[in-house]
């Protein structure tokens, strides 16, 4: 075999292992590949501050789960479409937010939807760092149409739910994203007690990325069982069920993330 031919092949197999993932973990998984316990030295830095990836592309069917951290510059990019949906809730804000030539001011633990083939970007608007969960539904196949919308008028108040004062709240889940709405992409904020549990079997058998906004949990999955707290993430797989035990005397506080 010529030697810079075999260099080459080489160089290529190599940088495979490079890209997140390929193939999606099987519900009986160990339950620590399935939790990622986010410290900001896992970040990547990037030109405008960092990003960290909570699930890559391909670790799931259709959703990949992202934290942004912007503290140079204004945005990340300019307005930009695909076809792919996505979902942001704002961690530190606040941002100026942009769908579809409307831009708008919106605040630290608001949520916003940006349907399939909508143009959209996030501006940071001082000097303060800006912070933001971003949420899509994609897959390693590229996607030749944008999914449905509910409402095909929709307006961007449609798309934003703002933040309220949640411990003062009397509830227990809010819908964040109408699955009916944006064509059975799900995500739903929950409260929990200390010592209260939450369990998730889904009849439908969807996959779901729990992400922590306050507090710590355990979790029980296939006979197993480990902690996460503020700023982690659990995913479990399509077919799988668990449940989630609130540990803390603040109450815990997290985004359920549903995909088909």
């Amino acid at each position: 075999m010529n030697y810079k031919y075999f260099v080459c092949l080489m160089l290529f197999f190599s940088t495979l292992s490079l890209y997140p993932q390929t193939k999606a973990i099987d519900s009986s998984a160990d339950i620590e590949l399935l939790v990622d316990r986010f410290t900001v030295d896992k970040a990547t830095k990037n030109r405008t501050g960092w990003a960290h990836y909570y699930i890559p592309k391909g670790m799931a069917d259709t959703l990949t789960v992202k934290m942004s951290c912007v503290f140079e510059g204004t945005q990340t990019h300019a307005p930009h479409v695909h076809n792919e949906d996505e979902a942001f809730y704002i961690v530190k804000g606040p941002v100026r937010f942009h769908i579809n030539g409307v831009e708008k001011i919106i605040n630290e633990g608001d949520f916003i939807y940006t349907p399939s083939g909508s143009f959209h970007n996030i501006q940071r608007i001082s000097n303060d760092t800006i912070k933001y969960l971003v949420i899509k539904r994609e897959s390693l196949a590229s996607l030749e149409e944008p999914f449905s919308v509910g409402n095909a008028n929709y307006t961007f108040d449609d798309c934003l739910v703002p933040h309220e004062n949640w411990n003062q709240s009397q509830w227990n889940e809010k819908t964040l994203l109408n699955k009916d709405f944006a064509d059975g992409f799900q995500v739903t904020l929950h409260k929990i007690l200390k010592n209260e549990v939450y369990t998730y079997d889904d009849p439908a058998q969807r996959q779901n990325a729990i992400y922590i906004l306050q507090g710590e949990t355990s979790i029980k999955t296939h006979g197993q069982e480990t902690v996460i707290s503020k700023d982690n993430t659990f995913y479990s797989p399509k077919g799988s069920r668990f449940t989630l035990t609130g540990r803390s005397n603040e109450p815990l506080l997290l985004l359920s993330i549903i995909t088909e």
